[in-house]
C-alpha cells in the first residue's frame, strides 16, 4: 500500500488505468475507486468490500462527464432535471440501466447508481481515467472512513491511498431512486432534494 498527496494526479490516473484500487477523498466521505474496465480491480474491490453479488447492493458508476450518463442509464425528464441541478454533487441517482450498456458486473442488475463527486480531484482525473466504479471506503458493516489514516488502518490491502481527510460528521451521498414514477429517497445524506 502506497500513500500519495492529492496533487499527484498523474500517479492516481496511472494506478486506476493499471487496475489498482485507489482510496481517495470525495466531498462526502472517503471512497474506493477502480476503472470501470478492469476485471482485476473489480475482483479485488469485491473482495475488499466483502460484497456478495446477490446482496442487491451495487457499486456506484462515476461517468467521466454528465453527457456520458446516457450511455449507462435511461434518462427521463425527471432524471435530466436532477442531473442538471445536482450533478456533480452529493447525489447518487438510481436509474434504469441502458439496455445497450453491457458490462460483466452490471449485467447482473437492471438498475445503475450514478454519481459524479463535486471535487477538484475528480474533475482532474476523470477526463484521463474515463468512467470509474466507486464505493465508500470501509469493510462491510463499518462506518465509511473519513481520513487516509483510517483507510490505511481498516483496509490495508488497498493499492493506493490519496492522503487527506473529509469533514468530520459528513454523511455519504443522498441516494434517490428514479426508476419508478415518483422519486424515492433510499438514503438521506446532507443534501436535501425532496
Amino acid at each position: 500500500m502506497i500513500q500519495i498527496p492529492p496533487e499527484h494526479t498523474s500517479d492516481i490516473v496511472k494506478a486506476l488505468k493499471n487496475g489498482q484500487v485507489v482510496a481517495l477523498p470525495t466531498e462526502t466521505v472517503f471512497g474506493l475507486a477502480i476503472s470501470l474496465n478492469s476485471a482485476k480491480a473489480l475482483e479485488k474491490l469485491i473482495f475488499l468490500k466483502r460484497r456478495d453479488l446477490n446482496s442487491g447492493k451495487v457499486f456506484t458508476l462515476v461517468p467521466s462527464s454528465t453527457a456520458e450518463i446516457k450511455n449507462f442509464a435511461i434518462l427521463n425528464k425527471t432524471a435530466r432535471e436532477y442531473i442538471t441541478k445536482y450533478i456533480p454533487g452529493e447525489l447518487t441517482l438510481i436509474l434504469n440501466k441502458n439496455p445497450e450498456f453491457n458490462h460483466p458486473y452490471f449485467n447482473h442488475f437492471t438498475t445503475v447508481g450514478i454519481r459524479i463527486p463535486a471535487s477538484s480531484l475528480f474533475a482532474a482525473i476523470l477526463p484521463e481515467t474515463g468512467p470509474l466504479l466507486l464505493t465508500s471506503a470501509n469493510p462491510r458493516g463499518d462506518q465509511p472512513a473519513i481520513s487516509s489514516d483510517e483507510v490505511a488502518r481498516t483496509l490495508p490491502k488497498v493499492d493506493l491511498i490519496v492522503e487527506g481527510r473529509t469533514r468530520e460528521g459528513k454523511l455519504p451521498s443522498t441516494v434517490v431512486d428514479l426508476t419508478k414514477k415518483d422519486p424515492k429517497i433510499l438514503r438521506q445524506g446532507d443534501l436535501k432534494v425532496l
